[in-house]
């Protein structure tokens, strides 16, 4: 007991907390995630508490744990740096932190338009409870955070310059989760809309954790410069790389079945989790190579 109290006491016999200004970020924390919840609800447009607990919607369940673990990361890039006041800091991190999770909102709507594009997502997760659905839209949330992620922790170069190129670059990550989602259609050898729609969990977790895999990927060229070029760059060699690893996947890791076969016909959504973790792998692998 003595040493804990001696150490919120300071040597000169003033007792403060020496810790208090971690325990505000910590209070601010817990503000911003009560208003990301509040914005979660106005741009979903339904009552979240009844989907939780009156309906038992595990689809929508398990779509707002993906949104969830994205606040958390970008809430995790807006408290990094180093500040010259504890207030100048609280500002900061409360801006950057509003506009993350204003962008996590807006890339959740952006996507169910641009990646689930054949049906009404609404209406399976509400209607139908489509678990694969959910899965999908979770890992389009964690995707997509992490690109915002890297973009609330570039080089500071200006307020003006900052929020512009967070908005550029924002939107060149939801353009590029597009354009991945019809590459990776090609590499898949069934039609991975038609079985989400029809409550295909493992098309679900298969699509998600490339989604987050992509997002990873496209976040290490922004957090090492704001080059266009190497934006293009890691795009397009890393979706080379997931491409490759999918294929060593299937030919040594399950050579018995196909891959395709097993997420398609046979919905084994333990196979969809192991090429999911080899594409985080590979990216893992590139960060470690090229960085």
């Amino acid at each position: 007991m003595t040493s804990l109290l001696y150490e919120f006491i300071q040597l000169d016999g003033i007792e403060t907390l020496s810790h208090f200004p971690n325990f505000i970020l910590l209070a601010l924390s817990l503000v911003l995630i009560w208003i990301s919840k509040k914005l979660f609800n106005l741009f979903s447009s339904y009552s979240l508490e009844h989907q939780l607990v009156k309906a038992d919607n595990k689809a929508i369940s398990i779509a707002f744990v993906g949104y969830l673990g994205g606040i958390v990361i970008v809430l995790e890039g807006a408290l990094e740096g180093i500040y010259a006041t504890i207030w100048i800091e609280l500002l900061e991190i409360s801006i950057w932190a509003l506009i993350g999770i204003l962008l996590l909102n807006l890339a959740g709507k952006m996507n169910d338009h641009l990646i689930l594009r054949s049906f009404n997502n609404k209406t399976e997760l509400l209607e139908k409870k489509n678990v694969g659905v959910g899965v999908t839209v979770a890992g389009s949330y964690i995707g997509s955070a992490l690109i915002i992620r890297s973009i609330i922790i570039g080089e500071p170069i200006g307020w003006a310059y900052e929020i512009a190129l967070t908005i550029v670059y924002f939107l060149l990550g939801q353009i590029a989760f597009f354009v991945y989602s019809i590459l990776y259609q090609k590499v898949t050898k069934y039609d991975f809309h038609g079985e989400i729609e029809s409550g295909n969990a493992a098309a679900g977790i298969s699509l998600a954790m490339n989604l987050i895999a992509i997002g990873a990927l496209l976040a290490i060229p922004i957090r090492i410069s704001y080059s266009l070029l190497s934006f293009a760059v890691w795009f397009v060699l890393g979706s080379a790389v997931l491409a490759l690893f999918r294929f060593v996947v299937d030919r040594t890791i399950i050579p018995m079945e196909k891959l395709d076969e097993e997420i398609h016909k046979d919905k084994n959504w333990g196979v969809a989790f192991l090429e999911g973790c080899f594409a985080i792998a590979a990216v893992t692998v590139l960060q470690t190579v090229f960085t």
